[in-house]
């Protein structure tokens, strides 16, 4: 962040560390929008892995089917 408030300092007739504050963000949101991907894969397969361990707690009659979680 420090890298774009310094490009940003002065842009009276250089446009291009505006370019560059843009491609930096954008390239920031990327690797953020991959991130949110990754833990929402993980959210998925945990969810999975629950109900599985929950059937089979049903199926070896550690837990009541009427347990509902």
């Amino acid at each position: 962040m420090d890298t774009i408030r310094k490009r940003s300092e002065d842009l009276s007739e250089n446009w291009t560390p505006f370019v560059n504050n843009i491609e930096d963000v954008c390239e920031r949101i990327k690797v953020l929008h991959e991130r949110l991907d990754e833990l929402n894969n993980d959210i998925g397969e945990t969810q999975g892995m629950i109900k599985n361990l929950r059937k089979v707690l049903i199926k070896l009659e550690v837990m009541e089917d009427r347990f509902v979680f």
